[in-house]
């Protein structure tokens, strides 16, 4: 019996010794899935981080694009607030020296008068495509053009190296007419043109300069109004 009794012995021995290797390996895989778990779940937060930052940084790269864009629309609008004071002395002296050559012309006995001449008066009824044959031509094809509301039309009354986007409309047909108060050439190729406008309703009349540029043989307007 005592064969017997070492044999179930030694095979009892096995088998606790096999059910402690088999727990030692379930037990090994399990912490190495732990670890791996571990592992994805430490990632998962990493990019959980990442995608927080990319969110932030997006956020702030849309501020600054809309504050660049509003700084730069304020420049826009300074310069041209600069331009238009720039232009004023010219404009006044435009007004003063046509204020002198109307005083020379009139008669001694008669009081000087800032009435314009009936027949001077260009009504926009009498407005045409007249061309861009001289900085007059181009001043009444412009008009046509605003009475007519043909914005293509008033755009190639303006060079080259005026910006077509900040070129508006103006008053449109309700306006009465104009004339030319004073002309300066400048050179060959420039010229300034005092206008007096007049509105539809009766209010006073506006007067301002013109400058016009001669390129490839056309006049055209050389600002933006």
């Amino acid at each position: 019996m005592k064969p017997l009794t070492t044999t179930l012995f030694a095979m009892l021995l096995a088998g606790a010794f096999g059910g402690v290797c088999f727990e030692r390996n379930v037990l090994s895989n399990t912490r190495s899935e732990n670890q791996r778990l571990r592992g994805e779940s430490e990632e998962t937060a990493r990019l959980v981080r990442e995608n927080a930052e990319i969110n932030r940084l997006r956020a702030e790269n849309q501020e600054f694009e809309q504050l660049r864009n509003e700084t730069r629309e304020l420049h826009k609008l300074r310069n041209e607030v600069r331009q238009l004071r720039e232009q004023k002395p010219e404009w006044d002296k435009l007004r003063a020296q046509n204020q002198k050559l109307r005083a020379e012309a009139e008669p001694a006995s008669q009081p000087a008068s800032r009435a314009p001449d009936p027949a001077s008066l260009i009504a926009k009824e009498m407005l045409s495509d007249a061309g861009f044959g001289s900085p007059e031509a181009t001043l009444r094809t412009y008009f046509w053009a605003m009475r007519e509301g043909n914005m293509e039309k008033m755009r190639t009354c303006f060079s080259p190296d005026i910006s077509k986007e900040i070129i508006s409309g103006g008053p449109g047909p309700t306006f009465k007419g104009f004339h030319v108060v004073a002309k300066k050439v400048l050179s060959s190729d420039e010229v300034k043109l005092g206008i007096q406008f007049f509105a539809e309703q009766g209010a006073p009349p506006v007067e301002f300069a013109l400058p016009f540029k001669r390129v490839d043989g056309e006049w055209k307007l050389n600002m933006a109004l």
